[in-house]
């Protein structure tokens, strides 16, 4: 670590924590307009999110699948990709996760759960072979690419569990996992599992990774100018489907993260929309991975803390969605007025 890390750490926090404390604002505004006093609201929602051991056991539950699915974009992010299709992967990392979890029975309980967890991120790799190769050999956008998988993944792992897999019940749904599948729980009853320890563990790895290792700064220099990177000898065509593969397995580990260790079965329409707030998480962070961690338990907390600011003060539980929404547009903002004063600042100078 250079001695000027720490003038970096900060130019490189500042702008999430102003990007929070205006969205923070907003949505106080937004809380006065409807009669409620924002402090109380405020004080309400991280009451509920940070009160006491439960509560802190729900928020991290809910800030382990945005950790992971960050940990995939931002990886993606780093080698020059935009992977939107994270929500897709993750559904077929699922199912997949599922599949073996009750298959098997008999076996040792980590034997199992590494075979699930390995079937997951297989599931999710392999559904970013053809996004990949179809971005290195002929050019195809990975945005449309991955984003039209995303539907093919809902509608494949649908047919999958209604035609093969499922188990008669109210929703669509297959057999639950083999008792020695599941990630064991770490606050009962809360649904926080061993889940957690592998989801900063991945962070902690893929910092190094990509921070300590020469193929890690091979992704970097791609992520940041491709025709450079292929000057300095790097090749990128290899670079870019080494790392949306990567990125695609993260994201299947986050779907066998909530298919062990929360529903213990795969459920058809589990996800609120986990492949796409990753994005924002990782946008947060940076797209650093040690920056997705502080940014996931943010959301954990607006998620979990959204329901006790809506019994204590009566302000909608959609409230937290809406300030993660809030947060994006003051990012995406903030990155669209940088670049604008960078363009201009370019041209005075060219004049």
């Amino acid at each position: 670590m250079g001695k000027h890390w720490p003038g970096k750490l900060l130019r490189e926090t500042i702008p999430s924590v102003v990007a929070v404390a205006i969205a923070l604002l907003l949505g106080a505004a937004i809380i006065a307009a409807i009669g409620v006093n924002p402090w109380e609201a405020y004080k309400a929602l991280f009451q509920g999110a940070l009160g006491d051991a439960s509560a802190m056991s729900d928020t991290l539950e809910r800030a382990t699948p945005y950790i992971i699915g960050g940990l995939a974009f931002a990886l993606a992010s780093k080698a020059g990709l935009f992977n939107i299709g994270i929500e897709g992967q993750m559904y077929v990392g699922a199912l997949a996760a599922a599949i073996v979890g009750f298959s098997f029975h008999g076996l040792p309980a980590f034997v199992h759960v590494t075979l699930c967890v390995l079937a997951g991120m297989l599931g999710g790799m392999l559904w970013t072979v053809a996004p990949g190769l179809l971005k290195v050999r002929v050019g195809v956008n990975e945005v449309i690419s991955t984003v039209m998988m995303n539907y093919v993944a809902y509608a494949l792992t649908g047919y999958l569990t209604v035609h093969w897999f499922l188990e008669p019940g109210a929703v669509a749904q297959t057999p639950k996992i083999d008792e020695s599948a599941a990630l064991a729980f770490l606050n009962p009853p809360s649904k926080l599992n061993a889940g957690l320890f592998v989801a900063v563990a991945c962070a902690v790895l893929l910092y190094v990774f990509l921070y300590r290792t020469p193929w890690g700064y091979s992704l970097r220099v791609n992520g940041i100018n491709g025709i450079a990177a292929r000057f300095a000898g790097i090749d990128s065509n290899k670079v870019l489907l080494i790392s949306i593969m990567a990125s695609g397995a993260l994201a299947g580990l986050m779907g066998a993260e909530r298919t062990l260790g929360v529903y213990q079965r795969f459920m058809q329409s589990f996800s609120n929309g986990y492949g796409f707030t990753v994005i924002a998480v990782a946008l947060l962070g940076r797209n650093h991975p040690l920056g997705v961690l502080p940014a996931a338990l943010l959301f954990g907390i607006l998620e979990n803390g959204a329901s006790s600011m809506s019994l204590m003060v009566d302000v909608p539980r959609e409230f937290g969605p809406i300030l993660q929404a809030l947060i994006i547009v003051v990012i995406a903002s903030a990155q669209f007025l940088g670049k604008l004063a960078l363009r201009r600042k370019g041209g005075r100078a060219l004049g």
